[in-house]
């Protein structure tokens, strides 16, 4: 049954909007904007990447969307970048929010209004953008307590090749919540509620290509 964007976004009331793939993305980028004292901005969450196209032409449809003048949408590099970055392209060009294909962390001005994307975990400390990855990646290079970092990773590896249990579809997953379990403060926490209460180095030169993007809305 498809998701009724409508009823639960409710009214678009600001501006600029992010449009992030998860609940996961949604409050760390909550937690991001607040941590830099930036305002004016709505998230959105368009709970998958196959549902952007669907989302986007709900939000269209939504009081408030006419004054909307900044779009960004932020998603997982997952397994390609460029595959991902082919796919947000798409979703944009069917839904006539841009008329041209775009890069990753580049912002265009296309019908009226300035879109953009950029995909986790971003880029690296040469600029190059990752070829896949997701906002886990991101996490593990911003979680302040890296202490048992090395052990769980090896934990992870030894476990995989002793037992006769098949490889982890996300081992990256497993990490940063073996990582986050390893702590009195974090244990038992989501990705945005880790952000809540700190356990991220929002400092962290890894946030600066999502920062410019935001700054850029």
């Amino acid at each position: 049954m498809p998701r009724n964007y409508e009823e639960e976004i409710g009214r678009i009331d600001r501006e600029k909007l992010i449009i992030v793939e998860g609940s996961d993305e949604k409050y760390f980028l909550i937690h991001l904007l607040n941590n830099k004292g930036i305002e004016g901005i709505q998230i959105v969450d368009s709970h998958g990447r196959k549902e952007l196209t669907q989302c986007i032409e709900a939000i269209k449809n939504i009081e408030g969307f006419d004054d909307v003048v900044s779009i960004l949408i932020f998603r997982d590099s997952e397994d390609s970048a460029q595959s991902e970055s082919d796919s947000v392209n798409f979703s944009l060009k069917k839904t006539g929010l841009a008329a041209k294909d775009m890069e990753p962390f580049t912002m265009s001005n296309q019908n009226d209004r300035n879109i953009g994307f950029g995909l986790f975990p971003g880029k690296d400390a040469n600029g190059k953008l990752y070829d896949y990855g997701t906002l886990e990646h991101l996490c593990l290079l911003l979680f302040k307590e890296k202490s048992n970092n090395e052990l769980i990773k090896k934990y992870i590896k030894d476990f995989q090749t002793r037992s006769n249990e098949k490889e982890f579809r996300y081992p990256h997953k497993n990490e940063l919540h073996a990582l986050f379990s390893f702590t009195d403060d974090y244990v038992g926490l989501k990705i945005g509620e880790t952000a809540k209460k700190g356990g991220f180095d929002f400092n962290s030169p890894c946030l600066q290509p999502f920062l410019e993007m935001i700054k850029e809305m």
